[in-house]
């Protein structure tokens, strides 16, 4: 299955200017921000894959867990019980950034970039480290024309997605946990 780009960036746009409006951010630039807010996030997926932590006796990555979202529902005989939902600590970091990077496209008017899997036989710890590289390399642009920021915009659009794919995550899989992270987000 291909990602829908265009509904994904349509998505993030709402909720970018929606916090700009609410928290008073109009006419500032928010473009550096949003970048070390992704290379925070990249460092979080590092930390839920746990691969390069050489150290440490569990090295799997964190792909369970229950969540602290309880919600009360009503049984057969009216009373009420608590139901916890399973959640993918991974999987949520992973939309995290992508949450980042469509804020990031919005901010560089890149909305109708070519993304395709950039898949390799790189390691996963390469690959974390290459994303936050080219994340720098964009901040090192922001002075310049957004139009030269497509090629490293979309490389690294596409190296995400390729991330993705050896994390073992399904475009269905990330869309559906992105639009779940958006509804909370609003």
């Amino acid at each position: 299955m291909k990602m829908n780009l265009t509904r994904l960036f349509e998505t993030q746009d709402i909720l970018d200017k929606r916090i700009v409006k609410e928290k008073g951010l109009e006419g500032q630039n928010l473009l550096p921000e949003k970048i070390l807010a992704l290379q925070v996030e990249l460092g979080e997926l590092a930390n839920e894959w746990r691969g390069f932590k050489f150290w440490s006796e569990n090295r799997e990555p964190r792909t369970k867990a229950y969540s602290h979202h309880e919600e009360k529902q009503h049984g057969q005989n009216g009373f009420s019980s608590i139901a916890k939902y399973d959640k993918n600590p991974l999987l949520e970091e992973y939309v995290d950034c992508l949450h980042f990077i469509l804020s990031i496209g919005i901010e560089l008017s890149h909305e109708d970039i070519y993304v395709f899997p950039m898949k390799s036989n790189d390691k996963i710890t390469y690959t974390i480290s290459r994303l936050m590289f080219q994340a720098h390399a964009l901040e090192d642009h922001i002075k310049e024309p957004p139009e030269d920021t497509v090629g490293t915009f979309g490389s690294m659009f596409s190296v995400f997605v390729g991330l993705g794919e050896l994390l073992g995550f399904e475009m269905e899989q990330i869309e559906q946990a992105y639009y779940s992270k958006n509804k909370i987000n609003h």
